[in-house]
């Protein structure tokens, strides 16, 4: 398995990435999300966000992808510091195997290496797989429902 930045060729693929039965509201969302990530990442509007887009590869098909960027506060300012993991995603015949684990994990021993000092991330308290794949890969992480996120639950995790 190879891990590294999405490319824009890889758009095909990622909108490609079957992650399972879209009927449910938040893989429908999933989908639309990865379907959209290089437009995502390469948006001019983004600024100095520094959004990055890291792809699990095996034998040349996409199996999982993960996307994140630095926080911005309510007035603009960027904390590069800080990044907020906008989704992962894992192909449904690949889902339980561990390749999303490994592919988090990677891209958050990466964030520490390069000084991030927090990664946040939101689920839906009604998607029980991600809340599950949170609390059993990140015990470590803070878990909260803040009003201004609500009905998601919010976890926080210190590198």
């Amino acid at each position: 398995m190879i891990f590294r930045t999405a490319e824009p060729e890889d758009q095909d693929g990622l909108s490609a990435l079957d992650v399972g039965d879209t009927a449910s509201p938040w893989l429908a969302e999933v989908a639309e999300i990865v379907g959209g990530l290089i437009a995502w990442r390469d948006d001019p509007e983004a600024g100095d966000e520094a959004r990055e887009v890291v792809v699990a590869e095996e034998d040349g098909e996409l199996v999982a992808v993960t996307a994140h960027v630095a926080l911005v506060d309510d007035v603009g300012r960027i904390w590069l510091e800080h990044r907020y993991l906008m989704v992962t995603a894992v192909r449904v015949d690949q889902q339980r195997t561990g390749v999303g684990t490994v592919l988090v994990e990677s891209v958050l021993a990466d964030l520490a290496g390069r000084g991030v000092r927090t990664v946040e991330w939101l689920v839906d308290p009604a998607n029980t797989p991600s809340i599950w794949f949170s609390r059993t890969n990140f015990p470590e992480a803070d878990e909260s429902n803040p009003p201004e996120d609500r009905p998601y639950t919010l976890f926080v995790l210190e590198l």
